[in-house]
């Protein structure tokens, strides 16, 4: 494994706990079964259209709305994240949920245990590509166990939004956004504590232009392009206001 893939494993090992005690407090991954709305965009509903029966990859699953609200509308889903931490949690609310889903803790950019050309749906949702030090590398992975004709549906947080700096009074410039980093900085266990600490954590800052490439090249067509919302998110200083808040993509798999 990457280095600092590496060092970003075990940094979402030790946030799982404060991750998943603020999921309970929102309770999103008991809503999100019967109501997708609570992880997908209406855009991204729009797009996904009926999964009844499709094979699905949550690539960089997280907290696993995504993967539970696409085996709630009838999805054959296989869920993969980095952390084992994360997969356990997930694991024991997908039991409670009574659903069905796949674990595999893996890198994204190491999935070979995932057969080629499965998949009719590959799914990778916001706050993913900046812990990934090779989009491009990521990408390939996730359309090669796509089928010929799959969808491959990206939304990231905007990759603007990553250009400033998230203080109190007003925009300003942390990083070039032609910097692609890693921006490496020392964090505590706890998600939200702003206080340094003993881990270390690696990002990424991606373009718009490296995401067309990374999710072009390895044999796709974009069906989908589109920037939405521009409201400032909770965690953030109310300044981001005005700037697109969401990148959203989907491409499909060349070949039929």
């Amino acid at each position: 494994m990457h280095d600092q893939h590496e060092a970003n494993r075990k940094r979402w090992n030790a946030a799982s706990a404060s991750y998943a005690a603020m999921g309970d407090r929102h309770g999103n991954w008991r809503k999100v079964v019967t109501e997708p709305g609570w992880a997908f965009l209406p855009e991204e509903l729009a797009i996904l259209g009926d999964v009844t029966g499709q094979r699905a990859c949550v690539l960089g699953s997280g907290d696993n709305l995504a993967v539970f609200a696409l085996a709630g509308m009838g999805a054959e889903v296989t869920s993969v994240d980095i952390s084992e931490a994360q997969i356990e949690v997930a694991r024991g609310r997908a039991e409670t949920l009574g659903l069905n889903v796949r674990f595999l803790r893996a890198d994204v950019m190491e999935i070979d245990e995932l057969a080629s050309d499965r998949y009719d749906l590959v799914h990778t949702s916001r706050h993913i590509a900046n812990w990934v030090s090779d989009l491009r590398a990521f990408y390939r992975q996730a359309v090669r166990i796509l089928k010929p004709g799959g969808l491959f549906l990206v939304t990231e947080y905007h990759p603007l939004r990553r250009v400033f700096k998230n203080g109190p009074k007003r925009l300003e410039v942390e990083s070039s956004y032609l910097d692609r980093g890693p921006f490496h900085t020392k964090v505590s266990e706890e998600l939200f504590d702003l206080e340094a600490g003993e881990l270390e954590q690696f990002e990424y800052k991606w373009t718009i232009a490296d995401f067309y490439a990374a999710m072009t090249e390895p044999g796709c067509t974009l069906v989908a392009l589109d920037e939405i919302g521009d409201e400032a998110e909770d965690w953030e200083a109310s300044h981001f206001g005005g700037l697109p808040q969401v990148l959203l993509m989907a491409a499909r798999k060349n070949g039929s």
